[in-house]
């Protein structure tokens, strides 16, 4: 692939870059706001802000990128900087239709794991604009803890999209094209672009086996019982469901009658079962979301960060997802060309499950 070594200030260039060459013709991009960072939309160059690259590698998350551009079906090409996990679910939305391929250019920044909004805001002078595994231990051990959706995620590191953007030692960054539209993005700007080797496997092979440490040391539910349990607080404010970036329905059965009583056919359903508990549909709802993106979930924690109650559905939703996603051996958000598992049929493709 072809790329280039910057100084992590000269991305502040490269974005403006892509921008004054009709590359793309606005670009999403992380920014700070106080000891906090949000996204913002920018078509005006001169406002990208400087240093570019604190806000790129901050360790915080708040919405999922992919969410501020569900729908972007029109021609103006955008361009969207994020964590390898936004990046991901941007693809899968390419694939469900929700987005239209050639409008959008994805680039993938290094993520070593995030913070909440909350927590990031609450200590950002301890915790900086990058940390490494040493320094999340060290912030661990003083109650100051990564998101749990992000300890248990194995592709932190930047290998999808068009373009990545990876840190190399000596405050350098790595900026190099893995798509036709990523490579023909880069050269638009003028860089001097040569051959890159972006293998890091063993890197890659730390990061998962750290992930599946604590994906082990989590609590697992096995029945229907200790599943309402851990739902027990669930107030089905759906908030999980509108900050999920792969959750897309224009129309939510969960916002029908049959999916929400109320009135009269709440009253009919209390008739014919006796009792039911409110909020009605509790556990079908989560059931129903699980189905709905147990194939697309990238496991990016949005819907645990969204949940009023504190609920960690990161517990749920991606440790079943990945089950799921095993038996088709489908990674999602790896390549926009591969189908989706639940759009293809091969004849006794899962009989060597079932036995």
């Amino acid at each position: 692939m072809k790329g280039t070594e910057l100084k992590q200030e000269d991305l502040e260039g490269l974005f403006k870059g892509l921008l004054d060459k009709k590359a793309v013709d606005c670009l999403v991009l992380p920014h700070k706001v106080g000891n906090n960072v949000a996204y913002m939309l920018v078509k005006d160059g001169d406002k990208i802000e400087s240093p570019a690259a604190s806000a790129i590698f901050a360790p915080s998350f708040g919405v999922n990128a992919a969410n501020i551009v569900k729908g972007w079906t029109i021609p103006e090409r955008v361009g969207i900087v994020a964590k390898p996990c936004e990046i991901r679910a941007a693809i899968e939305l390419i694939k469900l239709k929700q987005m239209d391929k050639e409008s959008v250019l994805l680039i993938s920044a290094d993520c070593s794991g995030a913070f909440t909004n909350q927590d990031y805001a609450d200590h950002a002078g301890e915790i900086g604009d990058w940390v490494d595994s040493a320094k999340i231990n060290e912030l661990k051990g003083k109650g100051i803890a990564i998101r749990e959706a992000c300890a248990i995620c194995e592709n932190r590191l930047a290998d999808v999209g068009d373009i990545i953007i990876e840190r190399v030692d000596g405050g350098k960054v790595l900026v190099a094209g893995i798509t036709d539209m990523g490579d023909e993005a880069l050269s638009s700007t003028e860089l001097s672009l040569e051959d890159k080797d972006v293998e890091r496997q063993a890197e890659k092979e730390k990061i998962a086996a750290d992930a599946k440490k604590e994906k082990e040391e989590l609590p697992k539910m096995s029945s229907v019982e200790e599943l309402e349990e851990f739902l027990r607080d669930c107030i089905a404010c759906k908030n999980c469901r509108d900050m999920c970036p792969v959750c897309y329905c224009k129309e939510c059965f969960f916002e029908q009658p049959l999916g929400k009583p109320v009135g009269g056919d709440l009253l009919n359903l209390a008739e014919l079962r006796s009792a039911i508990g409110v909020p009605t549909n509790q556990l079908l709802y989560h059931l129903t979301r699980i189905y709905h993106v147990c194939t697309t979930c990238v496991g990016c924690g949005a819907c645990e960060d969204a949940c009023p109650k504190d609920i960690p559905l990161t517990r749920l939703y991606p440790l079943i997802a990945k089950k799921v996603q095993e038996i088709f051996e489908y990674v999602p958000g790896e390549d926009a060309e591969e189908p989706l598992p639940f759009i293809t049929y091969e004849e006794e493709e899962l009989e060597d499950k079932l036995r």
